[in-house]
């Protein structure tokens, strides 16, 4: 019988396991009481946590015109809820840090997932979105249910990764699975207890070009081709792959979309390092 996406997510928790820091991190968070200066110093114990955190805070996801040069500072000009986010990045990458790259192409899985993340958020200020600090971290994790198969079934994911011209990754993953990889993504975030904030644009965009749905879920599922397309020029076209009358929902026009991905090449290799997924 074929397994579902719950129980890949499943067998992937034990195999993968979140780092002890993170676990502290999550349940101090949690708690009403704790102060800033509690979850700062928490994150300094961690060093490879504290770098990633300030490299990625440095960037240009934010822009800022002054280097954020600790820990207090970032949870002071970032926000609670966007540095709960960058310590959910840095939980759920670390956890498929010790993936051997010869069993499946981590360089692409990491190359497409930032690019995703970079135009999800280059998109969602286009498109005139409030509150989307979650966006970047549902684009970066759509597909993590990847890597949370590829140990079971490195010969089904090999499968899914020769896609053409003529078969999308999606119908290649049905056809191996009976069900896309972003499927057993949400299932395993929630198992993680990552907010549905992230999860439900995960779980709900491939639906998107036939059912009216929230427009973050719209937005991603443009960004997952756009993604696609910038990974493999010529293989997909945007005219008719990202779907007009989503790009028209979300008043997003051809130059909008050159524009993400202008920013998505610039930026893309320094995300990634700050990531320590190169």
């Amino acid at each position: 019988m074929s397994k579902t996406a719950r129980e890949y997510a499943e067998s992937a928790q034990q195999l993968c396991v979140l780092p002890d820091v993170y676990v502290r991190l999550k349940e101090l968070l949690d708690n009403d009481t704790a102060s800033l200066e509690d979850i700062a110093k928490l994150v300094s114990l961690e060093p490879a946590l504290a770098s990633n955190l300030l490299k990625i805070a440095n960037s240009a996801l934010f822009n800022f015109p002054r280097k954020i040069d600790s820990i207090d500072k970032a949870l002071m000009i970032l926000g609670l809820r966007e540095v709960e986010n960058l310590i959910n990045t840095y939980g759920v990458t670390a956890a498929f840090s010790g993936l051997d790259p010869h069993i499946a192409d981590m360089d692409r899985f990491w190359e497409i997932s930032v690019d995703c993340a970079l135009l999800t958020k280059f998109l969602a200020k286009k498109a005139g979105f409030g509150q989307n600090e979650g966006l970047f971290l549902s684009g970066l994790l759509h597909n993590i249910g990847e890597l949370a198969i590829v140990h079971s079934e490195p010969k089904k994911v090999k499968f899914c990764e020769g896609y053409n011209t003529e078969e999308t990754p999606w119908e290649r993953q049905i056809s191996a699975f009976g069900f896309t990889f972003s499927e057993c993504s949400a299932e395993l975030l929630a198992l993680w207890n990552i907010p549905d904030s992230i999860i439900d644009p995960i779980r709900q965009y491939p639906n998107a070009y036939t059912e009216e749905l929230d427009p973050k879920a719209s937005l991603l599922f443009i960004t997952t081709r756009l993604a696609l397309i910038n990974s493999h020029p010529g293989m997909y076209s945007k005219k008719t792959f990202l779907g007009q009358h989503l790009l028209e929902d979300l008043s997003l026009s051809s130059d909008d979309i050159e524009q993400a991905l202008e920013f998505c090449n610039v930026e893309g290799m320094a995300i990634m390092s700050a990531l320590n997924v190169i």
